[in-house]
């Protein structure tokens, strides 16, 4: 059974994901030192629910996301791009943006050539929950919004399910499972891995080098696994649907938390790939009630 493309998916988080592509150290060095941005074109999901969370009347184009399907807020601002598509860089331009945000890798190419034409950009990357509040500063920055209270709103509104007020260490252990074949699953360098730390949850894996293709995954053996016999697993999905007879399969069948029941289905966007706020909150709040 393959997960959907997992190397398709795992792109996509380290790309939807990390390390600010420019220096941070307060809000006053990143001033733009042009003209006041008015006008902003997104190429991600979270950079998109960050500009309207701060400033929505900037937001002149956006992706065209999945994760945006049903959102009455969103359904006449023109896309960009569709699915996996590379972002339209003529539309972009049409379009006369002040700011183009995207995502460090995934995105360069593309930034590079609005550079070239003198249209500002900005990128960024997340692999942990610190680089979020990082990138909501850098963007709020950018945006001329100085007003950290903006900032703070979105953890406590668009987030408020991953705050954390007693952070205990949850004795029950967990591996959680990007995939299955190969088994891949997150240690503490990946945005999964630092979630789960968040909420002191145990992690098998959390401390395991990582010998993977892909940064912040650990390739797991299935004796490995039967051997740790962990409390619990999470078993990522896609699509709806998939891994219907994972609790029958080899050499899952015999786990412990599958015979006692203790198999949890999360959303590849918020566990593995942050995609939205919307997203992030609804992982955190499955991870509370479970955990």
């Amino acid at each position: 059974m393959k997960v959907f493309n997992f190397t398709i998916g795992i792109s996509l988080l380290l790309c939807g994901c990390t390390k600010v592509n420019q220096s941070y150290k307060n809000k006053e060095s990143l001033k733009s030192s042009s003209n006041k941005i008015e006008r902003v074109v997104t190429l991600t999901s979270l950079s998109t629910d960050i500009v309207s969370a701060l400033s929505r009347d900037k937001l002149v184009a956006i992706p065209g996301s999945s994760l945006f399907k049903g959102k009455i807020e969103y359904q006449e601002l023109p896309r960009i791009s569709q699915g996996r598509t590379p972002p339209n860089l003529e539309k972009i331009v049409s379009l006369k943006p002040d700011l183009v945000i995207g995502t460090k890798g995934f995105h360069d190419k593309i930034l590079s050539k609005l550079k070239d034409i003198n249209i500002q950009t900005v990128s960024y990357e997340l692999s942990d929950w610190n680089s979020l509040g990082n990138t909501i500063n850098l963007i709020s920055t950018k945006l001329d919004i100085n007003d950290f209270g903006k900032s703070n709103e979105i953890f406590n509104t668009n987030l408020k399910e991953c705050v954390v007020t007693n952070k205990q260490n949850k004795k029950p252990s967990v591996v959680v499972l990007a995939s299955t074949k190969p088994i891949l699953s997150p240690n503490s360098k990946s945005w999964a891995g630092n979630l789960l730390q968040r909420f002191g949850i145990n992690s098998l894996t959390k401390d395991l080098d990582s010998k993977s293709e892909f940064r912040g995954y650990v390739n797991l053996s299935p004796e490995w696994l039967v051997k740790e016999d962990p409390d619990n697993l999470i078993i990522i999905q896609t699509r709806p649907g998939q891994y219907v007879d994972f609790e029958k399969s080899k050499p899952f069948s015999s786990l412990k938390a599958v015979k006692s029941d203790q198999v949890y289905r999360f959303n590849y966007y918020g566990l593995i790939n942050a995609g939205s706020l919307e997203s992030i909150n609804s992982a955190c709040l499955k991870l509370k009630k479970i955990f």
